[in-house]
């Protein structure tokens, strides 16, 4: 897997040979690295090196005391209480899950707080309140309005006359948009040697369609203010789903056929039917969480007892409402498993993202115990097990930058 170059560190095993700027051979693949070679990859301008999967710091022993490994352990197995752990690849992340614990424990003295099960056993409905996803859309519920600029560039994504240009002038007229379209276009999930200082440039560095599928979804985004409640704050909300987005771009870069920026918006949004139930209905997904919580089972189960449906059948409507590009909703649909076909892969890294996200508590999802994957998806990835280690210490510094340009 390829680490940028403030990334690497001493101990990491290169996968393949590293050459400077100029082309000249410093390391073979093969070695192990050191602090005196990280200094010279900077004196030759190197920017990233492929290192072994799994050859990272969460392999490393933090030096804890076994009391506080014990802590440590527990905190992952409290947290993994629901998960089925005979799912692929449940062993390899609650292992390091483990370890990122023990470093939090290391670094900061303590550990985040667990998932509480509050209350007593909610009251089951005897029968969803709704037959499906479209008795709910159809039930005079508000759907959340967006800008004109949202409009603007879906328009343009559809017609043949567009061009970059089009597409950077129509998101010019949003400055807050622009600043974090440029802010995260120069962030380390693009890892951009040279800074990119207009929209102009950010279009012809990533792309059209690239940028503007990032320009929909922080309109989603920001559409969906002010549904704080006492049981989830839409920062939480946002920390996990920007959490998901960035593990799935760093996942999508090792499965061949993917696209790495389609996957990182269909992390963003892949929980987004769920704030449309928040949005008209906050009391019956409050009770969707304590069915989850005190049953154990996953927020798509809850979802159905109660809803009648679930927030991916919910959102494959609503992105149909809001002329979505058809590859990002139909990702999103089949993230936890309900749909096959073309954009089963992006589904399946999309699912294990999700997986990572609530077994580091990056956000919260509404409940916060992790499950597994939907079957198959890791088989349907073909990745190497060291991989979820490898991700993860990956995702640190991109994670970071992200929810600061976020604000969240």
């Amino acid at each position: 897997m390829k680490i940028l170059i403030e990334d690497l560190k001493p101990g990491m095993t290169l996968s393949e040979e590293v050459r400077g700027a100029n082309g000249r051979l410093l390391l073979p693949d093969g070695v192990t690295l050191t602090e005196q070679h990280l200094r010279i990859f900077n004196i030759w301008g190197v920017s990233e090196a492929e290192i072994e999967s799994g050859a990272d710091a969460l392999d490393e022993d933090s030096g804890l005391s076994e009391p506080l490994k014990e802590a440590a352990a527990s905190h992952a197995e409290k947290l993994f209480s629901a998960a089925d752990l005979f799912v692929e690849p449940m062993q390899a992340v609650f292992r390091a899950s483990r370890k990122y614990y023990e470093k939090s424990l290391s670094d900061f003295g303590k550990l985040p707080p667990l998932p509480e099960v509050k209350g007593p056993a909610p009251d089951i409905p005897e029968e969803p309140y709704y037959q499906c996803a479209s008795d709910f859309i159809c039930s005079d519920i508000c759907l959340s309005s967006f800008s004109e600029v949202y409009y603007k560039v879906v328009d343009a994504l559809n017609s043949p006359k567009s061009t970059s240009n089009t597409i950077a002038e129509i998101i010019s007229k949003d400055p807050g948009l622009s600043s974090r379209l440029l802010s995260l276009v120069n962030s380390p999930v693009y890892g951009f040697k040279n800074r990119v200082d207009s929209l102009s440039r950010a279009v012809s560095m990533v792309g059209t369609s690239c940028l503007s599928q990032l320009a929909l979804s922080v309109s989603v985004m920001d559409a969906f203010k002010g549904l704080d409640s006492y049981f989830l704050s839409m920062s939480d909300f946002w920390r996990h789903s920007l959490a998901c987005a960035v593990f799935c771009r760093i996942l999508s870069t090792d499965v061949p056929g993917t696209n790495p920026d389609t996957c990182f918006v269909v992390g963003m949004l892949h929980d987004a039917g769920r704030l449309a139930m928040l949005q008209n209905d906050a009391e019956k997904v409050e009770l969707v969480f304590q069915i989850a919580m005190h049953q154990g089972i996953c927020l798509k189960d809850a979802e159905r007892m109660v809803f009648g449906f679930d927030h991916c059948q919910l959102a494959g409507r609503l992105f149909k409402e809001w002329h979505f590009p058809e590859s990002i909703s139909m990702a999103i649909v089949g993230h936890h498993g309900e749909l096959g076909g073309e954009m089963a892969v992006e589904s399946a890294i999309c699912s294990l993202a999700d997986v990572l996200a609530v077994a580091l508590q990056l956000g919260f999802n509404g409940v916060g115990f992790v499950h597994a994957p939907y079957p198959g998806a890791w088989d349907s990835l073909t990745l190497p097990e060291g991989t979820i280690a490898t991700a993860i210490m990956k995702s640190q510094r991109q994670l970071r930058d992200i929810m600061a340009i976020f604000g969240v």
